[in-house]
C-alpha cells in the first residue's frame, strides 16, 4: 500500500512557528513518537485485514514529516514476526539519504521491522495493467549477459505485446517489474544495458526468476553493492569558463554524485533539493594554501574526518564528499539539525587550522545569503 496524499491539520506544525521550521531531526523524532503510539493498533488492524484503513493516517503523517516520500506496509524482515513499514525516497538520491538517516533513528517496536527502501520480493501473479493490457511477469522473458568488469547484468527483454506498445509504455512495464523483483536499490546496482528485443529467446527465462538469478550470480562472483551515502566516486572535472559557485572544481570524491551533478548542471542556481525536509546540503570552502604541498588530499581528509566525526556524534549530519578547485578546497556536508548542525561545524572549524578565510556555503540558491564566513 502506498499513498502520498497530504491532509489533516497538523499538531506538529503548531509546535514549530514559521520562523522556527522543524529540522530533519525534529521531523524524525515526531514520526517515531507517533509510530510508537499507533504501532499496536496498526498491527491489530493489519492482522484483521484492514490495512487499507491505515492509508489516510499514514499518508497524513508521512506528508507532514517527509513530503514527497512514499511508504508501504509489508511483511516483516527475515527472521522477524509481525509487519514492516518502509519509507522510500523513490529512487531520488537526496531522499534516499534522508530515509537512511530516518532508519538509523528507528526504535525497537514489538512486531515491527523497518526499511529505508522498497524491498525485493516475489512477483509471481503480480499483474500490471497498461494500455488496456495485462502484463504478467511469467510472460516477460529476459536473457542475461554478464558484465564482469561492471559487476552488472545486461538484459534483453521481450514480451509478445511489444509491437503493440509505445516505447515509453514498454520501458514503464520493464522498470516497474524490475523495481519490484530487485528492490529500490537493486535495479541500479545490478542491471546494466537493457534491450527490448526478441533475438535471444533461446537462453531466456521468465522475469519473475530474475531476482534469484541475480542473488546467486552476485554471491558466486563476490560482487558487493552499497546503499547510497557509502561508496565514493572519484570525479575529474574540467573547470567552467563561466563563474558561479564552485565553477573552479578540478576533482571531487563524493558519495552523492547526483547532488553534485545537479548543482553543476544548474551552474550554481540549484533549487533546494531538500526543500520541506528540514535537511540542508552545504559545503565548507577553505584556502588551498593552508595545505602542505604533496599532502593536500591527506590533509583535506583530516578536515573531512573532523567534521564528519563532530556531526555524527550528535546525529546532526555527515560528510558526503571533498574536492579541490583551482584556488579553494571543499568539504561537502549533509546536515540534519539546522542551526544546531551549523554551530557544530563552526565550532570545529574555529578549533582547526582551516578557520582563516573559511566559509560554510549552501548549495541551494534560495539559501546562499545564509552563508557563514569565519
Amino acid at each position: 500500500m502506498r499513498n502520498n496524499n497530504p491532509s489533516m491539520l497538523s499538531l506538529f506544525r503548531s509546535r514549530h512557528p514559521q520562523d522556527e521550521m522543524p529540522t530533519c531531526n525534529d521531523r524524525i523524532r515526531e514520526f517515531w513518537e507517533w509510530f510508537q503510539q499507533v504501532a499496536p493498533e496498526f498491527r491489530r488492524t493489519i492482522n484483521e485485514g484492514g490495512c487499507d484503513d491505515l492509508a489516510e493516517p499514514t499518508s497524513a503523517k508521512v506528508s507532514e514529516c517527509f513530503p514527497g516520500f512514499a511508504w508501504v506496509y509489508g511483511p516483516p524482515s527475515e527472521g522477524k514476526v509481525g509487519h514492516s513499514f518502509t519509507l522510500s525516497g523513490e529512487g531520488v538520491e537526496c531522499r534516499q539519504l534522508l530515509a537512511l538517516h530516518w532508519l538509523q533513528q528507528a526504535p525497537e517496536i514489538d512486531g515491527w521491522s523497518f526499511h529505508a527502501s522498497r524491498q525485493p520480493g516475489p512477483i509471481s501473479g503480480h499483474v500490471i495493467k497498461m494500455a488496456g493490457m495485462n502484463f504478467d511477469p511469467k510472460e516477460i522473458w529476459v536473457t542475461p549477459s554478464v558484465d564482469d568488469d561492471g559487476e552488472r547484468v545486461d538484459l534483453t527483454v521481450w514480451h509478445p505485446a511489444w509491437p503493440d506498445l509505445e516505447k515509453r509504455q514498454k520501458w514503464g512495464v520493464v522498470f516497474l517489474f524490475l523495481d519490484e523483483v530487485l528492490g529500490e536499490y537493486g535495479t541500479g546496482w545490478w542491471i546494466g544495458e537493457i534491450r527490448l528485443e526478441n533475438d535471444r529467446l533461446r537462453d531466456s527465462f521468465p522475469l519473475e526468476e530474475l531476482g534469484e538469478y541475480v542473488r546467486q550470480l552476485s554471491a558466486a562472483k563476490g560482487w558487493k553493492k552499497f546503499p547510497p551515502g557509502v561508496e565514493y566516486s572519484l570525479l575529474k572535472i574540467r573547470p567552467s569558463d563561466e563563474v558561479y559557485p564552485r565553477s573552479d572544481l578540478l576533482t571531487l570524491s563524493t558519495v552523492a554524485p547526483d547532488l553534485f551533478r545537479d548543482h553543476r548542471e544548474a551552474k550554481g542556481e540549484l533549487e533546494d533539493p531538500f526543500a520541506g525536509t528540514g535537511a540542508d546540503y552545504v559545503y565548507v570552502s577553505f584556502d588551498k594554501n593552508l595545505l602542505s604541498v604533496g599532502n593536500e588530499v591527506e590533509e583535506r581528509g583530516e578536515l573531512e574526518d573532523l567534521l564528519d566525526g563532530v556531526l555524527k556524534s550528535r546525529r546532526s549530519g555527515q560528510c558526503v564528499g571533498g574536492g579541490f578547485g583551482l584556488r579553494r578546497g571543499y568539504v561537502d556536508l549533509l546536515i540534519f539539525d539546522g542551526k544546531r548542525s551549523m554551530d557544530l561545524i563552526v565550532g570545529a572549524l574555529r578549533g582547526s587550522r582551516f578557520a582563516k578565510g573559511a566559509s560554510i556555503e549552501y548549495f541551494a540558491k534560495e539559501k546562499r545569503k545564509q552563508a557563514v564566513r569565519l
